[in-house]
């Protein structure tokens, strides 16, 4: 094996200082650095608090990280995203460093992302468009699978969760029957020859739903293989295919009676199928240089009820050269992509559309002396929708909306002392609208959602100032991270309700700023001789809009006459704690979100004034936010692994999103077994 491939297959445990601070991270630059080097600011989740908290959605763990936050199902870092109905995200999700999200929609599907063979998840906040594209407006989350190591290693887990009687009876809709529950099995094997490297892995999940008439029956299996052809070349493939037969409403029927049942007409169900492949070349030269040439075929067919059946292709190819010149100690990258999306889809008229994308960029990161590390990049970005020249009494001049963009980044991270390091970042972001935010045309128990095939694309900046202090104090041992950041939006999209049509339209609402602070303290420490590791942060937001006072139609769509964007919690707390006693295992979580001071206000008075489903009353008693506290324990013996995790403790009702009770207080059993 040659050099290049032993660095790549490195694997890092987080235990004493220096390597919390070394552990390696590639998201950020395209190329493998410390995370004490990095100029902006990366989080970083392993596989073992995936396990000990019976992670089986993605986006579940997500929310354990400072500053994330998922709200009904789109991404959330730093309060640069709301709610969004499911269409368009300002985060790019990425599997194995290829994008994840549905081109059509821009939507992430968290449950497909497989939690049964991941090695590492890491997530960079702040603008990275410049590297990413056009969704990464406001971050990146990329999922890694595991690689092979040295020895063959599977990894399989049971669990069972039954979800238990809400803290009030009236909610409960179940009777004396079966309680909801969800049963997951998964699966992962990892071996490596002399040739061929080799993941794979299955999950199979079972879900009936505290919320009537929703279930899911999910199946999923997917793998990597990495050939040798050569000493210098790689041929590689990797894929996931998602089968999944499910429902879910949009809005409960009432607050007061029937809080976790859907309102009339707002059931969605169907079948929904969901295959990637992805085919890659990998070549080194003698210097070093590395030329890699990736692909995908990314197909999504949902085969959905109430006219909501999509359908859609994406092509994507993107050639990548890299090389690191010593005598400069200069990292450079440049590359290129293509992509090409066909959807079709009775969200959009029933007619067929095309996207496409094209991008060149090059990214610099060079270091100065033994403390200065400087980072800079530039993207060109080309965006293509093709559609039919007439849409519901637009005119579309020969059919096609064009935009393109250049973007850049800089970054600077300067080494105080030997675990301490300052950074400093600033990055443009742009955001062109997905093919759902200008064509979708559908209805849902009254509520109508209409097209804007003339929205224009969101354009931006972020700038961060942060602090990594790797310390020692007692028996602690980690590091703090305090960081001050900015993020200013031209043209943000959001769906805004409006009296004519009467209904909900994607408009560019104008421009918004988000300013605040982070905190966050990641270790270990000894109590009685007891390791206990721990992660805990606070972040604070002030979400506002620029032009508040001269957009009457953002006033008139606000639930409060407070200039705060929508769907944003000013005000966040998280703590996970872990303590090891030999064979056992403890741990105890805890998160705290400040009430959502604005949501549309037709959610609270749909007609006229009256609070039809209740969502105003029920905010109202929940003027302080919501704290949520999980507890979890495992005993292990030998190769076997078991777990028991009680969440939401204190069986809080609360809503991430209005109109949508969470889960009530819910225990699970889990066994993991590694051979």
């Amino acid at each position: 094996m040659d050099v290049q491939e032993t660095q790549r297959n490195l694997n890092v445990i987080m235990e004493e200082i220096s390597e919390v601070l070394d552990v390696t991270t590639v998201t950020a630059s395209k190329f493998e650095q410390r995370l004490s080097e990095s100029t902006v600011a990366v989080e970083i989740l392993k596989p073992a608090l995936f396990r000990s908290t019976n992670t089986v959605k993605s986006d579940d763990i997500l929310n354990k990280l400072p500053g994330v936050q998922v709200v009904g199902g789109q991404a959330n870092i730093r309060g640069g995203s709301g709610f969004s109905y499911g269409a368009g995200s300002r985060v790019m999700v990425l599997l194995d460093d290829m994008p994840a999200l549905q081109v059509d929609a821009g939507y992430a599907n968290w449950s497909d992302l497989p939690v049964e063979a991941l090695s590492q998840v890491e997530v960079v906040k702040g603008a990275s468009s410049s590297l990413y594209g056009s969704s990464a407006l406001n971050g990146i989350i990329n999922f890694r699978r595991i690689q092979p190591a040295s020895k063959p290693e599977t990894h399989a887990f049971f669990s069972y969760t039954n979800y238990m009687d809400p803290a009030e009876e009236k909610y409960k809709w179940w009777g004396d029957s079966l309680a909801p529950f969800r049963a997951n099995f998964g699966i992962s094997h990892a071996r490596k020859t002399e040739k061929l490297d080799v993941t794979v892995h299955g999950f199979l999940s079972q879900y009936k739903s505290y919320a009537k008439e929703t279930y899911e029956k999910r199946g999923r299996m997917g793998f990597n293989l990495k050939y040798k052809l050569a000493t210098n070349l790689f041929l590689g493939c990797n894929s996931l295919l998602n089968v999944v037969d499910g429902s879910d409403f949009f809005i409960w029927r009432n607050a007061l009676r029937g809080i976790y049942e859907p309102f009339s007409g707002t059931v969605s169900f169907g079948n929904r199928t969901r295959l990637s492949i992805d085919p890659y070349l990998i070549y080194y030269q003698k210097n070093g240089a590395k030329h890699r040439l990736s692909s995908r075929y990314f197909f999504t067919n949902n085969n959905n009820n109430a006219n909501q059946q999509n359908r859609s292709s994406t092509y994507y190819a993107e050639y990548q050269y890299s090389h690191y010149y010593e005598p400069l100690r200069l990292n450079y990258s440049l590359g290129g992509v293509f992509s090409l999306t066909d959807s079709k889809a009775e969200l959009f008229g029933d007619t067929t559309y095309l996207y496409t994308n094209a991008a060149a960029y090059f990214q610099l990161d060079k270091k100065f002396g033994q403390h200065f590390s400087f980072s800079a990049g530039m993207r060109y970005e080309f965006n293509r929708q093709s559609s039919p020249e007439e849409f519901q009494g637009f005119t579309i001049p020969g059919g096609k909306v064009e935009d393109s963009q250049i973007i850049s980044r800089l970054g600077l991270n300067y080494q105080l002392m030997e675990y301490s390091s300052l950074r400093i970042s600033w990055g443009q972001g742009y955001r062109y609208p997905t093919v759902t935010e200008r064509f979708i045309s559908t209805q849902f128990g009254g509520f109508t959602i209409f097209p804007n095939p003339i929205l224009n694309p969101e354009y931006g900046w972020s700038a961060e100032i942060g602090i990594k202090q790797g310390f020692k104090l007692a028996s602690f041992k980690g590091y703090l991270d305090l960081s001050a950041f900015r993020s200013e939006y031209e043209d943000m999209i959001e769906f805004t309700f409006l009296e004519n049509p009467y209904g909900f339209k994607p408009i560019n609402i104008g421009n918004t700023k988000i300013s605040g602070y982070e905190a966050g303290i990641t270790g270990q420490f000894e109590l009685f001789s007891v390791p206990v590791r721990v992660i805990t942060g606070y972040t604070y937001i002030d979400p506002q809009y620029k032009n508040f006072d001269d957009r009457p139609e953002i006033k008139e769509n606000l639930s409060t006459g407070i200039n705060v964007l929508k769907y944003r919690s000013k005000h966040s707390a998280k703590a996970d704690l872990e303590a090891t006693i030999k064979s056992l295992k403890f741990g105890f979580a805890i998160q705290y979100y400040s009430h959502m001071i604005n949501i549309d206000r037709r959610f609270e008075a749909p007609l006229a004034d009256l609070d039809l489903f209740s969502i105003k009353a029920f905010r109202d008693q929940d003027q302080n936010g919501y704290v949520l506290m999980d507890a979890r324990m495992s005993f292990m013996i030998k190769k076997y692994t078991l777990g028991l995790i009680l969440n939401n403790l204190a069986n809080a009702a609360y809503t991430v999103r209005p109109g949508l009770l969470e889960a009530p207080r819910n225990i699970s059993l889990r066994i993991d077994a590694s051979f």
